[in-house]
């Protein structure tokens, strides 16, 4: 009945029915099904090839951004990560279009605001978005040869994969080592000891599935004939699975695929669903891990509790469990979060915790990092169970998580596409309906009917039924300080197996091969045979959104919000912070959401918080001013709700800004610090070449030595400390409490408030600016308040001395960074700039250092706002060559580039790719109160990026590059007889920043 229902819906999606009447043939594709989805303005249309049984789905929506992907289910056979590295080489090169990696000269041919390819567990799909239509044929094109037929070289297998190299290709009596872009990426993933803990985890509890990124110890014995046998079995016609989105005809699509399928006859392919370990009995599993340089030795453990809790395929028991995963582990008032990390058993929760359904079936995890001791963490998780049976949940609790649901249906995203397919595929992949998932309005409604009549009873029927007094799988990780030296050891050893068994004649061949790549890597090719957009596809005109000035400190922007009030204030704090305290902002700002007032604990106001608003937060931001490279330190605080409930937005600001009690909540202070200490190491593992780039940027930005000492490792020296000293009470009330409490009198204020209001019509808006008014009279007045003296304080200065910084990571690989002085926003050289940096990555960089290097990727950045020109390289088995390629790369433009118009157009697509990106209806006309920047001076860069020449670049990379001393970080493990000499500093996180 519910099916039915739908189809008495709007004009337009009854337009949709008839244009795609079910059983009808499109260029092959039978219409097996039609959904129309009013609650997403959209319409599903389920096809399937007649002649391969390929599944199409495409969504029909009013949104340019249109989406294009193709998938394979692809098992892992084993650990060798054969579908990720086949993931990489397909991208190498294809019949059509046989030039050595397509899909990365197709990023600078092209205006697409996503283009990626991505290893899933069990499945591998080739996603990307663009508001061109042209492009999206094009890369369409592009995509569906590369999977389908790709070249697949051995020297793109060798490359991508894993090869036996000399270290320096040139010389044969150089050590021979293992190279390889994803055997390097995986090392890096492996050092994040967030990945490490899953994907042990998964590899205990799942065994059947393998890893399908890759052990490192395994990648070494993948064979190229078992990557091309893999993508005969797996990559056909008959195991993919299509999808569309967007407003883009359908018909036209279908059209290009029935061609590029119709050689294919249909094969019977196994999609074969993989499954779990049978758990009889409980299970357990214990390992070694990576050690947390950022906690204490008696808090290296992760530990977790999982049950198997049904099938993805029953999409409405999957909903339950999801909001029972929710009911106990979302928030400082659940349960879990009370009894496990308040209590102090757990630091955080583990990255494994709560509902996981992207396989084949359900999983319910417990799980916390930080541990103690793993039978009180158990004995605990046991309790709260036996608890929950007893005692009713609250029932505005599981309003707040509808309401938020209903809310996130509202808040329009500029990548709507892209998230419906990173929700639907995983399950879709392994058999469950895509249609039971879209159908959102009608499983809310259900839900809500049977909460009415069963209560609390749903959920206790879930616990009993997968829970209690079901077998268990218990899991454990332990920090070791041999963990990164058994790596190196265990690498050494299977080299040397390796080695043992080369004659004379097969070091000839890895010699001559060596060789060979390189020179293919260095070859200059012909890529006429891609597709490409033009220059003049870009419009010299970018857009503009008119924004309303309610008040000298409020601005407005009325646009189709869908019912919702976005509303951010920022408050400038130049001059007003004393600069002993700059290191403890962020921690300031960080803590106004998580303690609580004198009156009321933080899980009361997040209660609320949830259940009239979509989110609040708060935060300290620097940015730099666009004429003259100063920096503008700010406090931000915003929330979002539905027009009828913004008075709830400034009712929660009130308490978190003015009432906030740090000596009250002292305790919850701790656990907040323990908490970031716990997660920062894998951070840094996920971005270290972030970290780098702003820890060397600090010597040529005032911007960025205030940002790292806020948010890069100087912050991350802080909270080490910090966390090193939290049991003595004395030095705890010193050195943060007081400190916090001092930053308040400083950082909250009537003074320098502005507000940015985005909201549907101008009612609203007035509304706001009412209930602004009303708020701003709450907060302290005057330039000084609290018994504190007027005063101005400098901004934080740029760091000097030594230039050249290790900062010691237990990592497998490293990460790099080079940094530069540059022009301001509105100088015309920043636009050139940006070119350059566009024309270093793609011509140059890539080559040098991902290709050639190994790195799994490096590049140049030119920040526009913040004047810096960057080098970088990111999980890097050789940083300092990468390095000295970098110093040598003004050398390369001026001496040896031989770009040409073309090179220049394909940078300049690159960059507007992220320009004329679509954006959400949040963030139209923010730019101007988020970074000073005005219509007028993003017009003038616009058309400045658009009329840069050759002699441009040249010119900037004389005046700016050549010859100039940078500030050179890296972030990784010590280098020994290279970051320890003359010219380096080492950097280690217990040490003051």
């Amino acid at each position: 009945m519910l099916r039915f229902q739908r189809f008495g819906s709007t004009y337009a999606q009854r337009q949709v029915l008839r244009r795609y009447p079910i059983g009808a043939t499109i260029h092959g594709y039978e219409i097996q099904r039609v959904m129309p989805v009013p609650e997403f303005k959209l319409s599903a249309v389920h096809l399937v090839h007649r002649q391969t049984g390929s599944e199409h789905l495409h969504i029909d929506r009013e949104d340019s951004n249109n989406v294009f992907s193709i998938g394979f289910k692809t098992n892992p056979p084993d650990c060798t990560g054969v579908p990720h590295i086949l993931e990489h080489t397909t991208l190498c090169g294809s019949y059509k279009y046989p030039v050595r990696d397509p899909f990365f000269k197709m990023l600078n041919r092209s205006l697409a605001n996503f283009m990626n390819a991505m290893t899933g567990p069990d499945y591998t799909f080739y996603p990307f978005s663009t508001t061109n239509k042209a492009d999206f044929e094009n890369l369409m094109s592009v995509y569906l040869d590369a999977t389908l037929n790709p070249l697949l070289k051995p020297e793109d297998f060798y490359q991508e994969g894993w090869r036996l190299e000399h270290s320096r290709v040139e010389d044969p009596k150089s050590d021979i080592v293992f190279k390889g872009v994803v055997y390097n990426e995986m090392k890096g993933q492996v050092s994040n000891a967030n990945y490490y803990f899953w994907i042990k985890f998964q590899d205990s509890i799942y065994p059947s599935l393998n890893n399908s990124g890759g052990d490192p110890k395994k990648i070494t014995d993948l064979q190229y004939h078992e990557l091309v046998d893999f993508h005969q079995q797996n990559y056909h016609p008959s195991n993919s699975k299509t999808f569309t989105y967007g407003n883009i005809p359908l018909d036209s699509t279908l059209k290009r695929l029935n061609e590029q399928f119709i050689g294919y006859g249909k094969r019977k392919n196994s999609k074969r669903q993989l499954l779990p370990i049978e758990l009889r009995n409980d299970v357990e599993a214990n390992f070694d891990g990576q050690l947390d340089p950022m906690l204490p030795p008696d808090r290296q453990l992760k530990t977790s509790m999982t049950w198997i809790c049904g099938s993805p395929q029953d999409t409405y028991e999957t909903f339950l469990l999801k909001v029972l995963g929710n009911l106990l582990m979302d928030g400082h008032s659940s349960i879990v979060y009370q009894r496990l990390i308040e209590s102090g058993i757990g630091l955080d929760f583990s990255v494994n915790s709560g509902v996981e359904s992207n396989t084949s079936v359900n999983f319910l995890t417990i799980g916390v990092q930080g541990a103690s001791d793993v039978s009180k963490f158990r004995q605990t998780v046991d309790e709260i169970f036996t608890d929950v049976l007893k005692k009713p949940f609250d029932h505005q609790k599981v309003e707040a998580i509808l309401q938020q649901l209903e809310l996130s249906k509202k808040d329009h995203k500029s990548n709507f596409g892209l998230q419906l397919l990173y929700t639907l595929l995983p399950g879709w992949t392994n058999e469950v309906d895509p249609f039971e998932e879209l159908q959102f309005d009608e499983t809310l409604q259900r839900f809500r009917e049977d909460y009415e009549t069963k209560g609390d009873k749903l959920f206790y029927d879930l616990i009993n039924k997968y829970v209690i007094d079901k077998p268990c799988f218990k899991y454990s990780m332990q920090g070791s300080e041999d963990f990164s030296k058994n790596l190196e050891e265990e690498e050494k050893k299977r080299l040397q197996a390796k080695l043992s068994h080369l004659d004379e004649n097969d070091k000839e061949v890895i010699y001559r091969r060596g060789l060979l790549l390189q020179e293919k890597q260095n070859l200059k090719e012909d890529l006429t045979c891609l597709p490409s957009l033009k220059i003049s596809d870009i419009s010299r005109t970018g857009d503009s959104f008119p924004v309303d000035k309610l008040s000298p400190a409020i601005t407005s922007r009325i646009t189709d919000t869908n019912g919702i009030t976005y509303i951010r204030a920022k408050r400038q704090l130049n001059d007003s912070i004393p600069a002993e305290l700059y290191p403890y902002l962020t921690l300031f700002a960080d803590s106004l959401t998580s303690l609580g007032t004198s009156t009321e604990d933080y899980s009361e106001i997040e209660d609320a918080m949830k259940l009239h608003t979509g989110g609040i937060s708060t935060h300290i931001d620097v940015t730099t001013d666009p004429i003259t490279l100063k920096p503008h330190l700010y406090f931000k605080f915003d929330g979002w709700s539905l027009n009828s409930k913004t008075d709830h937005i400034f009712d929660i600001w009130k308490k978190l800004l003015v009432d906030t009690d740090f000596r009250k909540h002292s305790d919850k202070l701790k656990i907040l610090v323990r908490s970031l200490a716990s997660s920062n190491t894998s951070a840094v593992a996920q971005s270290g070449h972030t970290f780098a780039r702003e820890y060397a940027g600090a010597h040529y930005s005032a911007t960025k030595a205030i940002g790292e000492s806020l948010n890069g490792i100087g912050q991350l020296q802080l909270i080490t400390r910090l966390s090193n000293t939290l049991d003595d009470e004395q030095a705890f009330q010193t050195n943060l409490v007081n400190k916090l409490i001092e930053l308040k009198e400083h950082v909250i204020g009537s003074e320098n408030l502005e507000f940015f209001v985005t909201t549907d019509s101008r009612p609203s808006a007035d509304q706001v600016q009412a209930q602004i008014s009303k708020f701003v009279e709450t907060l302290p007045q005057g330039a000084s308040h609290g018994g504190l003296e007027a005063a101005q304080y400098p901004l934080l200065p740029m760091r000097a001395g030594i230039t050249n910084t290790l900062i010691d990571f237990p990592f497998q690989v490293h990460y790099a960074a080079s940094v530069l002085p540059g022009a301001p926003y509105t100088h015309a050289d920043g636009a050139y700039l940006q070119v350059l940096a566009s024309l270093l990555t793609f011509k140059h960089l890539h080559r040098e250092v991902r290709e050639k290097g190994g790195a799994y990727g490096g590049g140049a950045t030119y920040s526009a706002l913040d004047g810096l020109f960057s080098f970088y390289s990111y999980r890097d088995p050789h940083p300092l060559q990468s390095l000295d390629t970098f110093s040598k790369s003004a050398s390369y433009v001026l001496n040896n580039a031989r770009w040409t118009k073309a090179d220049l157009d394909e940078a300049k697509m690159t960059i507007f790719q992220q320009v004329d990106a679509p954006i959400s209806r949040k963030s139209e006309g923010i730019t101007n109160f988020y970074s000073n920047v005005t219509d007028a001076m993003r017009q003038t860069r616009r058309q400045q990026l658009l009329d840069t020449s050759l002699s441009d670049v040249q010119n900037v990379t004389e005046k700016y590059l050549l010859n100039k001393r940078p500030a050179n970080a890296v972030v990784g493990p010590i280098i020994d007889g290279k970051t320890t000499g003359a010219g380096w500093q080492v950097k280690q996180l217990c040490e003051a920043s």
